[in-house]
């Protein structure tokens, strides 16, 4: 008759806690997810996640170059010599992003403004179309 209550007294105690411990599961279940999937990288179930990558997409370094490099090459009528330097400066750390984005060597950073710099920029800009990137748009 005691095993009986006992049975009884476990199964009242087994009914009340699992609506809480699924209630609870629900409100963790995020940390629950990355416990679960740490645990899976520890023993070898689940691959490793790759790194994310280092600068911002191609996408936005191209559109970024498809927007700077008409103001570069052909400046508007009574632009400040100040504002005109630091368009071609930020076309010029852009060129570089992209550069360092597909793996093309440049000594783009280390060069003062000159004719040397602008030799890089045009060695760089064909560097990036040869390697498939296109940015310049085409006028007909």
């Amino acid at each position: 008759m005691d095993g009986n209550i006992v049975m009884g007294f476990a199964k009242v105690i087994g009914i009340s806690l699992v609506p809480v411990a699924l209630f609870g599961a629900g409100l963790h279940a995020r940390y629950l997810i990355d416990k679960g999937q740490t645990i899976g990288r520890r023993v070898h179930l689940l691959p490793t996640p790759l790194p994310p990558p280092a600068g911002p997409p191609l996408e936005k370094l191209a559109a970024d170059l498809r927007r700077l490099r008409p103001e570069v090459r052909t400046p508007r009528p009574g632009i400040a010599m100040a504002r005109q330097r630091g368009i071609v400066a930020a076309y010029d750390n852009v060129l570089v992003s992209t550069a360092k984005a597909l793996e093309i060597d440049t000594t783009m950073a280390e060069l003062v403004d000159g004719i040397d710099r602008e030799a890089e920029r045009l060695r760089l800009e064909h560097a990036l179309e040869v390697a498939g990137l296109t940015w310049q748009v085409k006028r007909t």
